[in-house]
């Protein structure tokens, strides 16, 4: 088998709607009669890319007339990307996402049915508990899959365990607790929480947690035309998170993800509201680095829950070649090949599959033991963190667009008013669904 090439999407790429992704989906091949799918991913990290190279190859001889090609887009840049592919009639063949994009990608009628995948991996019966809203997340009212859970997770409170016992703190599990706990960590050089305001993901998920954690939501998940960011608890959540910034280092409001990260392997901050993947940075920093964290639920101020962080699986109905891509995505999903992606970061990637989740493989692996506070606190999570934004099928633009960042960025650097913030980034929602 020839070396495969590597192929990225960057930020500064411009995609040409006429030449670059040219007959790379579901294009037969110039010089063979082999089948071509286009395979997006928007998970950057090498580890990531290295386990779906190895995947795909392992498909490829099993199926010696399919040339997987993986493309690699940043998370930041994929919807976007897609939005000039499937203009341009270059859209690729599969594609991993999230639930979010997945819902606003049905809405424009451009997925690929995929029942037929999940009867191919087990029926309903093969998902596990883990992934039980978003199963239900990822199907029309009828019950036809438009995408397939390929792996979740959740937003914990990382603590500083060092600071914390120097302090005689406990982690907080109320919203007193938290703003107490950030005001007794700040001192000298020291900060006690992390409070991101840039226009991110990284600012839309510690914010959105916050909202769900108040019992608020960006819409009502039984009406979900009906916005209510600027409903009272939204407000309040935004209030209470701006008035957190007063225990973040000096400059950290223009924190994206590589800057948030590497600023708690410092030692100086005590706790931050963020995603369960963050251990992978922390690791990598060193084991003496890793070791002076914790992590526990989101402190709750009367609601419950956080971001979900998900990865799923679809497949755009512009293929020419539907059948190869739904087996395709049900080889991704067979325990085999699917514990070796989410035995890459067990914190990043919790197991969909219920023979995996399951499997003295997975729960004696050393990553799965070594993570078990965390996987506890993603695990008490879980039952109700909720993907951003849904059920509106505009979310995956909302959230594309950071318009929750934004109401962040407004208050804490601009020093709106939370209502007055609040209420206007609802009215560009309203305006997105047509209200």
């Amino acid at each position: 088998m020839p070396r495969r090439t590597r192929k990225y999407l960057a930020v500064s790429l411009a995609l040409s709607l006429t030449g670059v992704l040219a007959g790379c989906s579901g294009a037969e091949s110039a010089d063979s009669d082999a089948i071509e799918l286009e395979f997006w991913n928007p998970e950057a990290d090498e580890a990531v890319i290295s386990v779906l190279e190895t995947m795909i190859e392992k498909y490829e001889a099993e199926n010696p007339n399919v040339n997987v090609n993986l493309v690699t887009v940043p998370w930041s840049d994929i919807f976007t990307k897609w939005q000039a592919a499937l203009q341009g009639g270059n859209a690729p063949d599969v594609t991993l996402g999230s639930a979010a994009f997945a819902a606003s990608l049905q809405e424009q009628g451009v997925l690929l049915p995929l029942n037929d995948v999940v009867e191919a991996i087990g029926g309903e019966e093969a998902w596990a508990d883990t992934a039980s809203s978003l199963v239900e997340l990822s199907k029309t009212p009828d019950g036809e899959y438009f995408a397939l859970p390929y792996s979740t997770n959740s937003v914990v409170l990382w603590y500083n365990k060092p600071m914390f016992e120097a302090a005689g703190l406990q982690p907080p599990t109320t919203w007193d607790e938290l703003e107490a706990a950030a005001a007794a960590l700040t001192h000298d050089d020291q900060y006690g929480i992390l409070i991101p305001s840039s226009k991110s993901y990284v600012t839309t998920q510690s914010l959105y947690s916050m909202i769900l954690a108040n019992g608020g939501d960006l819409v009502d998940r039984n009406d979900p035309d009906t916005v209510t960011f600027d409903a009272p608890e939204a407000v309040e959540a935004l209030e209470f998170y701006s008035s957190l910034a007063q225990y973040s280092p000096p400059g950290a409001g223009g924190y994206d993800r590589p800057e948030a990260q590497a600023a708690m392997t410092t030692g100086k901050l005590g706790m931050f509201v963020y995603g369960s993947w963050m251990q992978g940075a922390l690791e990598a920093a060193g084991a003496d680095v890793a070791e002076q964290f914790g992590a526990v639920p989101v402190p709750s101020n009367g609601g419950a829950g956080a971001f979900m962080g998900n990865v799923s699986l679809y497949a755009f109905n512009t293929t020419e070649h539907p059948e190869e891509a739904r087996d395709f995505l049900a080889y991704l999903l067979d325990p085999q090949a699917y514990e070796q992606f989410v035995l890459i970061n067990p914190a990043s990637f919790v197991p969909v599959i219920d023979a995996v989740h399951e499997s003295e493989t997975y729960q004696t692996n050393e990553k799965v033991v070594a993570a078990g506070e965390l996987l506890a606190a993603v695990g008490t999570t879980l039952p109700d963190a909720w993907v951003f934004g849904l059920p509106n099928p505009h979310a995956g633009e909302w959230e594309s667009l950071n318009l929750v960042a934004q109401a962040a960025t407004a208050v804490i650097e601009q020093g709106e008013d939370p209502q007055a913030a609040a209420t206007r980034i609802a009215d560009e929602m309203r305006e997105s669904i047509g209200n």
